[in-house]
């Protein structure tokens, strides 16, 4: 099988960030507290209903900062992208160094955009979880 550099790496980074948003998801899902899955039951709602209306949304909203995070590191991690010969950003700004020979202005406008992307990554990340909260869901009454 051939793939080009783009799809290697594409496959590589959806392979890992997978296997951590899979954790992230089944750790959320795990957060649920017994007691509302029990009222839930008590209520008459069987096994799938009870996944479906009560599990699954809360689940994922407990998952949701930690799926933010992940997706913000996948993106972070794509300068691993090198190892294929892929020329992402780091390549390129290692590739303007070495022939200009200005390696504070290439890795420094390589830094600068990765951190405005990185900025705009974390405010569409908080703007999903404000968007998903609401109030007094999944919180137990005392």
């Amino acid at each position: 099988m051939r793939l080009s550099p783009f799809a290697t790496g594409v496959v590589a980074l959806g392979l890992w960030g997978g296997a951590y948003s899979s954790e992230d998801v089944r750790a959320g899902l795990e957060a649920v507290a017994k007691r509302e899955i029990l009222a839930a039951r008590t209520l008459g709602m069987g096994a799938a209903m009870t996944f479906a209306y009560v599990t699954l949304p809360l689940g994922l909203r407990y998952a949701l900062p930690a799926l933010t995070t992940t997706a913000l590191n996948i993106f972070r991690s794509s300068s691993f992208m090198i190892v294929v010969g892929y020329s992402e950003l780091t390549y390129t700004a290692n590739r303007v160094a070495s022939g200009t020979f200005n390696i504070f202005v290439a890795f420094g406008t390589a830094a600068l955009l990765y951190l405005i992307a990185s900025i705009a990554l974390g405010h569409i990340a908080r703007t999903v979880e404000r968007v998903a909260y609401f109030p007094g869901l999944g919180q137990a009454v005392r």
